[in-house]
């Protein structure tokens, strides 16, 4: 069994109060006041969370302002208990789910040290109250200060104390490059592991799951660890460490597929058997964490991508017929889109202008129509020059937001093939295209 991140006890020395800090300093400079601010970028945060008392601290490394004196964050239901900028408390005061901060102006980074507790959740929007995380796509609040922008990146630390006697927690301690808000989580359970071997790059695979899944798990990570050596080796390096794996996690409700919690991605145990869903939440390392969305619009460019992605690796490295299996599974859920209230368009127009949840956006659409649209462009182009296109704008645009016009104009500008129909027909249309919607004229 691989060590897992396994930390002792501590408890946080605080009294919890909320709503505002009445400010004040021990040193000469005077507190600034609260205001508004949500213009500041989020260079990096490191939590350390303790799962027993349900209290937490944030170190936030914000980008210097000589000109903004304050910061806004969103937080859930989180109870801030202070803010401080090295011994110096800060003003802050919280409205609804907002939190704002008076900051001292500084040409250079600043860090705020806030102390909070936090809430269970029993549904799929923050700390659960079953050992999981899940915060996608806007309830990083419930997790700690944060702005679910999903092109907002930020790298991470976590120290996770307090973990039940006997339980495992997964989770990385470290993401040493920006992420979108969304990917930071964690799993707590008891875990057996296999270590499925390392790829030519070095990164060591594995599979972490619960007592009885052993046999679903050998099944569905049979061809991880080629699978991930393949999207590095096709398409750039991993950038979330040198240490992955798929994690079982038991979701309330029987809820089935993943969660891209690089490196340590989360699958449902009913999808633990099935190398398609092990193989997309992987390649969610090149595009939706490696290439961050730059807006909720932009979704098709995680999931339509990410599902093409398991098809396209799983064929190279199964065979014909893996692939195949995958690819009618696949027009399985695409016909039954059409007769579905999800049958919406993929890739709507604007950015943040749709709420990606109430508005519907996340469903089938994106990922069978983005999965077929992408298939179009490489049997238009061939798959090895897509392969290569698609390697060019990862590299590009790693650990950087991204829309899905970029990519289109990436295609055109490697190929000369101008994919501006196909994509219209695919992913701009309820309707499915036409035959030679995307034929190479």
């Amino acid at each position: 069994m691989m060590p897992i991140r396994l930390v002792v006890v501590l408890t946080l020395v605080g009294m919890l109060s909320a709503g505002c800090n009445d400010g004040g300093s021990d040193t000469a400079d005077p507190v600034p006041p609260v205001s508004t601010e949500w213009t500041r970028d989020i260079l990096s945060t490191s939590l350390m969370i303790d799962l027993g008392l349900m209290t937490a601290t944030a170190d936030i490394v914000l980008s210097g302002s000589t000109e903004t004196a304050g910061a806004s964050f969103e937080i859930g239901d989180l109870t801030i208990v202070s803010v401080r900028m090295g011994s110096t408390l800060l003003d802050f005061y919280t409205e609804g789910q907002r939190l704002d901060i008076g900051v001292p102006l500084s040409d250079a980074p600043v860090v705020l040290t806030i102390d909070y507790s936090y809430r269970v959740r029993d549904g799929f929007d923050g700390i659960l109250d079953n050992g999981l995380t899940f915060i996608w796509p806007y309830y990083c609040g419930n997790m700690f200060p944060c702005k679910s922008d999903p092109g907002e990146g930020l790298s991470f630390e976590l120290e996770l104390i307090g973990a039940p006697v006997g339980m495992d927690a997964v989770y990385p301690t470290s993401i040493p490059v920006d992420a979108p808000s969304y990917m930071i989580g964690w799993a707590v359970d008891e875990f057996d592991y296999i270590d499925l071997g390392v790829t030519t790059d070095g990164t060591r695979v594995g599979v972490y799951y619960e007592p009885g899944g052993e046999s679903d798990a050998i099944d569905g990570t049979q061809n991880l660890r080629h699978v991930m050596d393949w999207y590095e080796q096709t398409y750039g390096a991993y950038l979330f460490g040198d240490e992955v794996a798929s994690v079982s996690v038991a979701w309330r409700g029987g809820g089935l597929g993943g969660m891209e919690h690089h490196p340590f991605w989360h699958v449902a145990r009913g999808s633990m058997s099935d190398q398609a869903t092990h193989a997309h939440e992987a390649a969610h390392g090149w595009f939706g964490n490696g290439v961050r969305i730059a807006c909720w619009e932009d979704f098709v460019l995680s999931e339509g991508a990410a599902s093409y992605l398991a098809a396209r690796s799983l064929t190279e490295i199964g065979g014909a017929t893996l692939g195949n299996s995958i690819w009618t599974a696949y027009t399985s859920r695409l016909n039954a889109l059409q007769q579905s209230n999800e049958n919406k368009i993929a890739w709507p127009d604007g950015c943040n202008q749709i709420d990606i949840l109430d508005d519907g956006l996340f469903g089938a659409a994106p990922y069978m129509k983005g999965a077929f649209f992408f298939r179009d462009v490489a049997r238009a182009i061939g798959k090895t020059m897509f392969d290569q296109v698609l390697s060019t704008f990862y590299t590009v645009n790693k650990g950087k937001p991204a829309h899905m016009q970029d990519l289109l104009d990436t295609i055109d500008a490697e190929t000369g093939y101008d994919p501006t129909a196909c994509a219209v027909g695919w992913l701009r249309s309820e309707a499915l295209p036409a035959d030679g919607t995307c034929d190479y004229y």
